[in-house]
Protein backbone atom coordinates (compact mmCIF):
# COMPACT_ATOMS: atom_id res chain seq x y z
CA UNK A 1 0.00 0.00 0.00
CA UNK A 2 1.48 3.42 -0.75
CA UNK A 3 2.48 4.78 2.08
CA UNK A 4 1.17 8.92 2.10
CA UNK A 5 3.44 12.09 2.68
CA UNK A 6 3.99 15.66 2.17
CA UNK A 7 6.97 15.51 -0.20
CA UNK A 8 5.34 17.31 -2.82
CA UNK A 9 3.92 19.76 -0.62
CA UNK A 10 7.16 21.21 0.36
CA UNK A 11 8.61 21.01 -3.03
CA UNK A 12 5.87 22.78 -4.61
CA UNK A 13 5.98 25.06 -1.74
CA UNK A 14 9.92 26.18 -2.20
CA UNK A 15 9.49 26.22 -6.05
CA UNK A 16 11.40 23.49 -7.07
CA UNK A 17 10.51 20.75 -9.88
CA UNK A 18 10.63 17.04 -9.69
CA UNK A 19 14.15 17.23 -11.64
CA UNK A 20 15.38 20.39 -9.43
CA UNK A 21 14.89 18.50 -6.05
CA UNK A 22 16.18 15.09 -7.49
CA UNK A 23 19.82 17.50 -8.15
CA UNK A 24 19.48 18.78 -5.03
CA UNK A 25 19.70 15.17 -3.38
CA UNK A 26 21.33 13.24 -5.76
CA UNK A 27 18.74 11.07 -7.76
CA UNK A 28 16.42 11.18 -11.01
CA UNK A 29 13.28 13.00 -11.05
CA UNK A 30 12.06 9.14 -11.65
CA UNK A 31 12.71 8.64 -8.07
CA UNK A 32 11.62 11.58 -6.54
CA UNK A 33 7.87 11.07 -8.50
CA UNK A 34 8.21 7.35 -6.72
CA UNK A 35 8.78 9.04 -3.02
CA UNK A 36 6.09 11.39 -3.78
CA UNK A 37 3.47 8.67 -4.27
CA UNK A 38 4.51 6.51 -1.77
CA UNK A 39 6.02 3.84 -4.01
CA UNK A 40 9.24 3.89 -3.10
CA UNK A 41 10.04 3.05 0.44
CA UNK A 42 11.04 6.55 2.65
CA UNK A 43 13.40 5.39 4.96
CA UNK A 44 14.92 7.67 8.01
CA UNK A 45 18.28 8.32 5.10
CA UNK A 46 15.72 9.42 2.39
CA UNK A 47 14.05 11.91 4.81
CA UNK A 48 17.34 13.58 6.23
CA UNK A 49 18.16 13.94 2.51
CA UNK A 50 14.91 15.62 1.48
CA UNK A 51 14.47 17.18 4.53
CA UNK A 52 17.90 18.74 4.09
CA UNK A 53 17.07 20.24 0.26
CA UNK A 54 13.80 21.33 1.73
CA UNK A 55 15.05 23.51 4.51
CA UNK A 56 12.55 21.48 6.75
CA UNK A 57 12.24 19.15 9.59
CA UNK A 58 12.13 15.42 8.27
CA UNK A 59 8.87 14.60 10.52
CA UNK A 60 6.76 17.43 8.29
CA UNK A 61 7.30 15.31 5.24
CA UNK A 62 4.98 12.54 6.39
CA UNK A 63 1.41 12.72 8.05
CA UNK A 64 0.77 11.94 11.09
CA UNK A 65 -0.01 8.24 10.72
CA UNK A 66 3.88 7.74 9.51
CA UNK A 67 6.23 9.23 11.70
CA UNK A 68 9.83 7.38 12.64
CA UNK A 69 10.57 5.81 15.46
CA UNK A 70 13.54 5.61 17.35
CA UNK A 71 14.12 3.17 15.76
CA UNK A 72 14.10 4.63 11.69
CA UNK A 73 11.55 2.79 10.78
CA UNK A 74 8.24 4.01 10.11
CA UNK A 75 5.49 3.88 12.31
CA UNK A 76 2.18 5.55 14.25
CA UNK A 77 2.67 8.24 16.32
CA UNK A 78 0.37 11.55 16.97
CA UNK A 79 0.37 14.72 15.42
CA UNK A 80 2.41 16.75 12.79
CA UNK A 81 3.03 20.48 13.56
CA UNK A 82 1.30 22.31 10.72
CA UNK A 83 3.18 23.43 7.96
CA UNK A 84 4.87 26.37 8.80
CA UNK A 85 4.80 29.46 6.41
CA UNK A 86 8.12 30.08 3.62
CA UNK A 87 10.16 32.21 4.43
CA UNK A 88 9.05 32.87 8.25
CA UNK A 89 8.05 36.07 9.27
CA UNK A 90 11.32 37.72 11.24
CA UNK A 91 10.53 37.54 15.37
CA UNK A 92 9.99 40.94 17.03
CA UNK A 93 10.57 39.18 20.97
CA UNK A 94 12.41 40.87 23.73
CA UNK A 95 15.84 41.10 23.33
CA UNK A 96 18.21 38.39 25.11
CA UNK A 97 19.32 39.53 28.45
CA UNK A 98 23.23 41.13 28.43
CA UNK A 99 25.88 38.69 29.56
CA UNK A 100 27.99 39.59 32.23
CA UNK A 101 31.60 38.86 32.33
CA UNK A 102 32.67 36.50 31.08
CA UNK A 103 31.12 37.63 27.60
CA UNK A 104 30.67 34.58 26.49
CA UNK A 105 31.66 33.08 22.79
CA UNK A 106 32.06 35.59 20.29
CA UNK A 107 33.21 34.22 17.39
CA UNK A 108 36.92 34.89 16.16
CA UNK A 109 38.00 37.07 13.07
CA UNK A 110 38.77 34.82 10.35
CA UNK A 111 41.86 33.49 10.63
CA UNK A 112 44.31 34.58 7.43
CA UNK A 113 46.76 31.98 5.85
CA UNK A 114 48.25 31.43 2.78
CA UNK A 115 45.99 29.90 -0.18
CA UNK A 116 47.65 28.46 -3.13
CA UNK A 117 45.41 30.18 -6.22
CA UNK A 118 42.31 28.88 -7.13
CA UNK A 119 42.07 27.11 -3.65
CA UNK A 120 39.27 27.54 -1.36
CA UNK A 121 40.65 29.39 1.79
CA UNK A 122 40.57 27.35 4.74
CA UNK A 123 40.13 29.99 7.22
CA UNK A 124 36.69 29.03 9.08
CA UNK A 125 37.04 28.35 12.65
CA UNK A 126 35.75 25.26 14.31
CA UNK A 127 34.56 25.22 17.68
CA UNK A 128 33.22 23.03 20.20
CA UNK A 129 34.34 19.78 21.62
CA UNK A 130 32.12 16.91 23.26
CA UNK A 131 30.71 16.74 26.47
CA UNK A 132 28.43 13.55 26.59
CA UNK A 133 24.87 13.63 27.57
CA UNK A 134 21.51 12.74 25.73
CA UNK A 135 21.24 15.85 24.57
CA UNK A 136 24.35 16.21 22.11
CA UNK A 137 25.63 19.18 24.19
CA UNK A 138 29.34 20.27 23.56
CA UNK A 139 32.13 22.75 25.50
CA UNK A 140 31.35 26.08 23.84
CA UNK A 141 34.25 28.36 25.02
CA UNK A 142 35.50 30.03 22.26
CA UNK A 143 38.47 27.69 21.61
CA UNK A 144 39.32 26.98 17.76
CA UNK A 145 39.39 23.53 17.11
CA UNK A 146 40.15 24.11 13.56
CA UNK A 147 39.73 25.75 10.45
CA UNK A 148 37.44 24.46 7.33
CA UNK A 149 37.14 25.56 4.06
CA UNK A 150 34.54 28.39 4.18
CA UNK A 151 31.34 27.91 1.59
CA UNK A 152 30.23 30.19 -0.84
CA UNK A 153 27.68 31.02 2.12
CA UNK A 154 29.96 32.47 4.50
CA UNK A 155 31.65 34.18 2.14
CA UNK A 156 32.02 37.89 3.52
CA UNK A 157 30.71 36.23 7.10
CA UNK A 158 33.77 37.61 9.41
CA UNK A 159 32.20 36.12 12.29
CA UNK A 160 30.73 32.93 10.66
CA UNK A 161 31.96 29.57 12.61
CA UNK A 162 31.17 26.20 12.25
CA UNK A 163 30.85 23.44 14.79
CA UNK A 164 30.74 19.29 14.85
CA UNK A 165 27.08 17.55 15.56
CA UNK A 166 27.86 15.73 18.87
CA UNK A 167 25.32 12.83 19.77
CA UNK A 168 21.78 11.81 18.07
CA UNK A 169 19.24 14.39 19.55
CA UNK A 170 18.90 15.71 16.22
CA UNK A 171 19.03 12.93 14.25
CA UNK A 172 17.77 12.31 10.89
CA UNK A 173 18.01 16.12 10.08
CA UNK A 174 21.63 15.97 11.53
CA UNK A 175 24.19 13.41 12.15
CA UNK A 176 26.50 13.19 15.07
CA UNK A 177 30.16 14.12 13.27
CA UNK A 178 28.58 16.17 10.35
CA UNK A 179 29.86 20.16 10.03
CA UNK A 180 27.40 22.83 10.33
CA UNK A 181 27.50 26.34 9.11
CA UNK A 182 26.55 29.24 11.17
CA UNK A 183 26.22 32.91 10.47
CA UNK A 184 25.38 35.02 13.15
CA UNK A 185 24.31 37.56 11.84
CA UNK A 186 21.08 35.79 10.34
CA UNK A 187 17.71 36.79 11.75
CA UNK A 188 16.33 33.61 13.98
CA UNK A 189 12.70 32.58 12.22
CA UNK A 190 10.28 29.91 13.98
CA UNK A 191 11.42 26.50 12.32
CA UNK A 192 15.09 27.47 11.76
CA UNK A 193 18.02 25.30 13.15
CA UNK A 194 20.25 27.36 15.79
CA UNK A 195 23.84 26.59 17.73
CA UNK A 196 22.70 27.59 21.30
CA UNK A 197 24.99 29.31 23.70
CA UNK A 198 23.89 28.48 27.52
CA UNK A 199 25.60 28.99 30.48
CA UNK A 200 26.19 26.17 33.03
CA UNK A 201 26.95 27.34 36.54
CA UNK A 202 29.58 25.01 36.45
CA UNK A 203 32.98 26.99 36.82
CA UNK A 204 35.11 24.56 34.98
CA UNK A 205 32.75 24.66 31.80
CA UNK A 206 30.98 27.51 32.10
CA UNK A 207 28.95 27.61 28.64
CA UNK A 208 27.95 24.80 26.59
CA UNK A 209 26.42 24.40 23.69
CA UNK A 210 23.05 23.05 21.79
CA UNK A 211 22.37 22.41 18.08
CA UNK A 212 18.19 22.35 17.89
CA UNK A 213 15.30 23.92 15.98
CA UNK A 214 13.95 27.34 17.25
CA UNK A 215 10.51 26.74 18.17
CA UNK A 216 9.69 30.27 19.70
CA UNK A 217 11.30 32.84 22.49
CA UNK A 218 8.88 34.71 24.90
CA UNK A 219 9.90 37.57 27.32
CA UNK A 220 11.49 35.09 29.98
CA UNK A 221 12.16 31.47 28.06
CA UNK A 222 13.54 30.08 25.41
CA UNK A 223 11.33 26.94 23.30
CA UNK A 224 13.69 24.86 21.14
CA UNK A 225 12.58 21.32 19.42
CA UNK A 226 15.27 17.96 19.10
CA UNK A 227 13.94 15.21 16.97
CA UNK A 228 15.37 12.11 18.72
CA UNK A 229 13.48 11.57 21.08
CA UNK A 230 11.64 14.09 19.82
CA UNK A 231 10.44 16.56 22.75
CA UNK A 232 10.17 20.55 23.30
CA UNK A 233 12.92 21.74 25.86
CA UNK A 234 12.54 25.40 27.33
CA UNK A 235 15.24 27.32 28.99
CA UNK A 236 15.39 30.37 31.31
CA UNK A 237 16.28 33.76 29.11
CA UNK A 238 18.63 34.37 31.45
CA UNK A 239 20.95 31.09 31.08
CA UNK A 240 21.00 31.97 27.01
CA UNK A 241 23.95 34.10 25.72
CA UNK A 242 24.01 33.60 22.03
CA UNK A 243 21.35 32.04 19.75
CA UNK A 244 23.04 31.90 16.38
CA UNK A 245 21.33 30.06 12.73
CA UNK A 246 22.97 27.57 11.23
CA UNK A 247 22.57 28.29 7.38
CA UNK A 248 22.34 25.89 4.56
CA UNK A 249 21.50 26.05 0.45
CA UNK A 250 17.70 27.68 1.35
CA UNK A 251 19.85 30.75 2.83
CA UNK A 252 21.03 32.10 0.37
CA UNK A 253 20.24 35.25 -1.11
Amino acid sequence: MAMQNRIREWRERRGLTMHELGQRVGTEASQINKLEKGSRRLTAEWMGRLARALDCAPADLLVPDHLPTAGGELGETAGLPPLAPHPAAPLSPAPLPAPTQPTGFVAEPAHETATPPGATPRDLPVYGAAMGGDDGAFDFNGTVNEYVARPPILAGVANGYAVYVQGESMEPRYFAGELVHVNPNRPITPGCFVVVQIRTGDPHVPTRGLIKQFVRRTATRLHLRQFNPRGELEHELGQVLSIHRIVGASDYG
